[in-house]
């Protein structure tokens, strides 16, 4: 191993050493509102010895130019605030709509758990990392069935990557799981797998690297997996 190597491996090792995090999970991992529906129960579990303290919070979700943005919002409520879970035990956490849900088009939110650091043993030198988590709450419209129509669009940048794009017209949200592209000629298909949300009205972009010898013309076509079931779908095409 060369020293650059080692030294990197040793800082690795040393940082793991020393962090200490508590462990709680969420379920489920995500829940669904509307018609007679405008509550849903989550369950915490602390699957640590010690005791953890949890803060509570809902935040309004929407998505801009291809990022998330959150903000305080009074229309969803989560209860309690704050909470105290013993060591291996579970607590329950109640989320109600405060509003009238849209008529025709899908809200979207999210709860965030905040873990409150405890002061740390006397013993303790390491250090104490906070955990966060957060989930989405969707509340489905009262008059429309809430569905994602998504479209795909490819962008060959200068550097050879492609840039591929889903762009949701639709008035519900798709979690796009992972996908596929086929390159013309019969090429290796591109693989994308960051799993991402693309809420309605909004656009959600991945960045591709191509093979150097990557047709950049003919057709190309997508197929995955998504929150609504597998797809496919042609993808049109532009740049170089």
């Amino acid at each position: 191993m060369k020293w650059r190597q080692f030294c990197c491996a040793l800082s690795l090792a040393t940082a793991c050493a020393c962090a200490q995090a508590s462990t709680f999970s969420i379920s489920p991992i995500r829940a669904e509102l509307g018609g007679p529906r405008q509550t849903a129960v989550l369950t915490l579990t602390n699957a640590d010895e010690t005791p953890v303290v949890v803060q509570v919070s809902v935040v309004q979700w929407s998505q801009s130019d291809g990022a998330d943005q959150l903000d305080d919002t009074r229309e969803m409520l989560a209860t309690p605030p704050v909470l105290q879970i013993p060591g291996m035990s579970e607590q329950i956490i109640r989320v109600a709509l405060r509003r009238e849900p849209e008529a025709a088009r899908e809200l979207a939110y999210r709860v965030i758990f905040q873990e409150v650091p405890q002061a740390a043993a006397p013993d303790f030198t390491g250090l104490r990392v906070a955990l966060r988590l957060s989930i989405p709450i969707f509340v489905a419209p009262s008059k429309l069935k809430a569905t994602a129509d998504v479209s795909w669009a490819a962008h060959w940048l200068p550097d050879g990557d492609l840039e591929v794009a889903a762009s949701n017209h639709g008035n519900g949200h798709m979690q796009v799981i992972d996908f596929d592209l086929d390159l013309p000629g019969g090429a290796t298909p591109l693989r994308g797998n960051t799993s991402k949300y693309i809420l309605p009205g909004n656009r959600m972009v991945w960045t591709l690297k191509a093979p150097a010898d990557a047709s950049k013309t003919g057709p190309l076509k997508v197929h995955g997996r998504s929150d609504q079931g597998d797809f496919a779908a042609d993808v049109a095409t532009s740049g170089l």
